[in-house]
């Protein structure tokens, strides 16, 4: 069976269990499941989409979507082969718009075979990612500056800063929208910095939930690249975090082997490979 839920709070109510089996890998569908509980329209103004697939035994795949996004999908390794057929039957039967779909490797090829076959659409791959855990900060060579939270003082050019950050992650961003976003960020207090002398890299935190945080927003310009601020920064900021969580998450994209190589000297481990596919 397959059910809709009206409700950020109905979601979790439903599939929160199931997704905290692996709460670390399931940061992302998790922690934005926590924020729209707490403010439905916090991604935008339309309506989130809320699935779960169940099996006699219980919930087995979680679907969630802030629209215009991608849907991001979660699946039982066990119950894929019928969970991803289902899943697709409902949208197209009811007409919901896909424009890409985020999740763990395995299920996520099976849902680009079936639904471009079904719809004549094309996928190209957006990211090959790998999600990683941290538990223990190892220690990371010493660089000049310190860590400061990020203050309303700083806006100007956190505006760029998180406009550079979502261009990457292919987020197109008006020059207004990322500054509302960093203005929203800077109020939330979930931005830091590094500086030395002069801020050189920009770290955050987002999406908590039961017991782990996830990093995010991690941007260094190109003329600060490859001294260890971000590497420092990181570190830093886990290692203030994991005061109050068991542990930090992030993603991680595998072709910049840069960003990879930082984590894991920091501590991080990996934990599973997700897909993110777009179709035209």
């Amino acid at each position: 069976m397959i059910y809709t839920h009206e409700t950020a709070v109905d979601f979790l109510a439903d599939c929160q269990a199931f997704l905290a089996l692996h709460e670390a890998e399931n940061n992302l569908i998790l922690g934005l499941a926590g924020t729209l509980s707490r403010d439905p329209h916090y991604y935008g103004p339309q309506d989130p989409l809320f699935l779960t697939v169940h099996h006699p035994s219980g919930c087995v795949a979680a679907i969630l979507q802030t629209p215009p996004r991608n849907l991001i999908l979660y699946v039982d390794s066990a119950h894929i082969s019928y969970a991803i057929p289902l899943l697709i039957q409902h949208l197209w039967t009811n007409h919901i718009p896909v424009p890409g779909v985020h999740g763990p490797k395995a299920a996520i090829e099976l849902f680009v075979e079936e639904w471009t076959q079904l719809t004549s659409q094309t996928a190209k791959i957006q990211f090959h990612e790998m999600v990683y855990k941290l538990e223990n900060v190892q220690a990371v060579p010493t660089v000049p500056g310190k860590m400061r939270q990020a203050e309303a003082r700083d806006l100007d050019f956190l505006t760029h800063w998180i406009r550079a950050f979502a261009a990457q992650a292919l987020d197109e961003m008006s020059e207004e929208e990322a500054r509302k976003n960093a203005e929203r960020k800077i109020r939330e207090g979930v931005l830091y910095l590094w500086e030395d002398e002069v801020p050189v890299t920009m770290a955050g935190w987002t999406r908590p939930t039961q017991h782990g945080v996830t990093i995010a927003y991690v941007y260094t310009p190109t003329e600060f690249r490859r001294r260890g601020y971000a590497t420092a920064c990181v570190a830093a900021l886990s290692e203030k975090l994991l005061a109050d969580y068991d542990f930090c998450a992030l993603f991680t994209d595998l072709s910049n082997p840069t960003s990879n190589s930082i984590y894991q000297k920091i501590g991080y481990k990996p934990l599973e490979y997700f897909l993110q596919y777009g179709f035209a």
